[in-house]
């Protein structure tokens, strides 16, 4: 029973330290001009910081994928790289694809607003 509430304390922890990382990150990611990058990074740490995966083969405990396959790489080797970072790569490019989706919605949106304000 301890191990199960360490485990979701831990988790709590990750995920606050998580939310103010990446408010700091919004922060210095508010460009004016190019705002598409500022989408696509904050969609690419997003994936970075909040997508899980199985810590262990033999396991059914999560961890951050990105550690996960950091700490495969140091103690197996470069050939465990694909057992976390596959479904990294797959939230990175999925995170990417809504914010270049979202980007041009709202960029349509914009310019209909505008289009209605000069009539």
């Amino acid at each position: 029973m301890a191990a199960d509430t360490n485990y979701w304390f831990i988790w709590l922890i990750y995920l606050a330290a998580g939310l103010v990382f990446y408010g700091v990150f919004w922060w210095l990611t508010a460009f004016k001009r190019a705002l598409w990058v500022a989408y696509s990074l904050r969609a690419m740490m997003a994936a970075l910081i909040l997508t899980p995966w199985f810590a262990n083969d033999q396991d059914n405990l999560l961890a951050p994928a990105l550690m996960v396959m950091t700490l495969d790489v140091i103690t197996i080797g470069t050939e465990s790289l694909g057992r976390a970072g596959s479904p990294l790569l797959l939230a990175i490019v999925v995170a990417e694809a809504i914010a270049t989706l979202l980007y041009f919605l709202l960029v349509k949106m914009d310019i209909f607003k505008k289009n209605i304000n000069n009539r």
